[in-house]
């Protein structure tokens, strides 16, 4: 990974961090902590309804803090063992719960990796950290990629194509050159006499100095009925040069809402990331999402019903001051602009009672801190 892009994924978070430190040689045995906190005072708003109330408010919040445990074993062979807990961390109220992220066992094999347990699905991957400067809060992307990120199992929050799944079997194949590979599967434990939902997702990437491609690709089935098939296909793309990173990336969703129904949306995110020297950097975001197409009769997530005024876009901005290798000061704006029936709402920290065709904002200004 090229320093250019290693800064860029700071700007995120580090909430790649967990995946990366994986990849990188470890001792024979050893048993790691790991994590960063993020805050932000944020002023959040939402408007432009006629006849619905202004919503404002301002907050502390929490960008998706995180607190991890990692252990690994070497068994020879060029064989390793290795597990993972990670959890959230409420910092700002100090609650916890102190779980619910990537947590998983795990082979590794001179063929590949094998992991068992609750995991981003390969599909995120395709451009959530290698495409998004902003990654994770309110200033995301993924307010209108994938319809909305979710923590949730087969058949819970449908409508998520941006999503840590429960119960996933796992494949990570080796680099192969360039090349590399992710296959996940998501066992139906949910099954019932009426429907055996799951998941099948994959992600194809190709990462040579400063440029990164990939394809990624989703099925759900059975999430909105017994017989429903949904999928998504994403594509992304990034280049660097000097000190600016370019990129972007395209999806196309599909769903089966209801029996006889269909819907479905495309959209593309284009995004620069520029280093002003090695402590400042700024980021900019654009998101646009085409209006749905189909003939279903009711909206699905943030889209909004086929046929009409649907489409939507995101605008953010950021700027990022490093007072250290591990520790950042920053300040970010985004705004959606949804049509008259779409609802698509700031990442992670929503604002409560958005009405279709509301347009809602953020400002944040915030430190986090990597350990």
């Amino acid at each position: 990974m090229n320093s250019s892009m290693h800064r860029a994924l700071a700007l995120a978070g580090c909430a790649a961090l967990p995946l990366a430190a994986l990849a990188q040689p470890a001792d024979a045995n050893r048993v790691s902590l790991y994590g960063f906190l993020k805050v932000d005072v944020e002023q959040v708003r939402a408007s432009g309804t006629a006849g619905a109330a202004a919503l404002r408010a301002n907050r502390l919040s929490n960008n998706l803090s995180v607190l991890g445990f990692r252990a690994r074993e070497d068994l020879g062979g060029g064989m390793a063992a290795w597990a993972q807990f990670e959890g959230n961390v409420r910092v700002d109220t100090g609650d916890g719960p102190f779980s619910g992220r990537n947590t998983a066992v795990g082979l590794s094999t001179p063929a590949g990796e094998l992991v068992l347990g609750q995991w981003e699905a390969p599909l995120r991957f395709a451009s959530v950290y290698a495409i998004d400067p902003f990654t994770a809060g309110i200033f995301a992307s993924n307010s209108i990629m994938g319809n909305g990120f979710a923590t949730a199992a087969n058949g819970q929050s449908p409508a998520s194509f941006d999503r840590r799944q429960p119960n996933l079997l796992q494949y990570w194949s080796p680099a192969l050159g360039a090349w590399s590979l992710r296959l996940a599967y998501a066992l139906p434990e949910e099954k019932t006499d009426q429907s055996s939902p799951d998941m099948f997702s994959g992600l194809l990437s190709y990462r040579d100095g400063p440029l990164y491609a990939a394809w990624g690709y989703e099925l759900h089935r059975a999430y909105f009925g017994a017989h429903s098939r949904d999928d998504a296909h994403r594509l992304a793309l990034a280049y660097t040069f000097g000190r600016t990173r370019l990129r972007g990336s395209w999806e196309q969703l599909r769903y089966e809402p209801a029996p006889g129904e269909s819907l479905r949306r495309s959209a593309w995110q284009v995004a620069v990331t520029h280093q002003l020297d090695d402590w400042q950097e700024l980021a900019l975001s654009y998101v646009q999402a085409q209006a749905a197409r189909g003939h279903a009769s009711s909206a699905v997530g943030g889209i909004g019903v086929p046929g009409s005024d649907s489409g939507a876009r995101q605008v953010s901005l950021g700027y990022t001051y490093r007072l250290s290798k591990r520790t950042d000061l920053w300040a970010a704006y985004t705004r959606i602009t949804n049509g008259a029936t779409a609802a698509y709402n700031l990442s992670a920290n929503g604002i409560a009672g958005l009405k279709p065709g509301q347009d809602p904002s953020g400002l944040g200004i915030g430190i986090t801190h990597r350990f």
